[in-house]
């Protein structure tokens, strides 16, 4: 079973590395997930849900407009497995009326699906083992702070 998410923001979290870059997503039933993710796929994120665009195109960017050129839409992508602390992801496109699966990383899934408006899922068992029902620590800090 999978539940409906939305990004509820970009933070920096303390990791092993210092002060490492998450995509927090917020699942229907009030779950958080938190997902660790490097600081392009944090950036480019975050671009979109601040609005701020870019001088040139982002990889993303790109991505997503090769997909419009090619009348190819996102039809959602799923957050389904959590294998050794590695989330793993699948984008699944939609062209004419052939639905193809793609293998992704959550933070490049996420990246596309903000990009494209398309929905995001996280499968229950995902959830069951990562998801936090308690509100976000205080030791997570606004993406914007670390960027300035």
């Amino acid at each position: 079973m999978e539940k409906v998410a939305e990004v509820y923001g970009v933070f920096a979290a303390p990791s092993v590395m210092g002060l490492s870059p998450v995509v927090v997503l917020r699942a229907e039933d009030g779950r958080f997930l938190p997902i660790y993710i490097g600081i392009s796929e944090a950036m480019s994120i975050h671009s979109v849900l601040k609005n701020k665009m870019m001088s040139r195109p982002m990889t993303h960017d790109l991505m997503a407009e090769i997909l419009k050129k090619l009348r190819t839409t996102i039809n959602r992508i799923v957050i389904d497995d959590l294998i050794d602390n590695t989330f793993y992801a699948r984008i699944i496109l939609k062209q004419n009326d052939h639905e193809i699966e793609l293998d992704a990383r959550p933070s490049d899934s996420i990246a596309m699906a903000v990009r494209m408006a398309c929905p995001i899922y996280i499968d229950e068992k995902v959830l069951d083992e990562a998801g936090q029902e308690e509100e976000l620590s205080p030791d997570f800090v606004e993406f914007d702070q670390i960027m300035q």
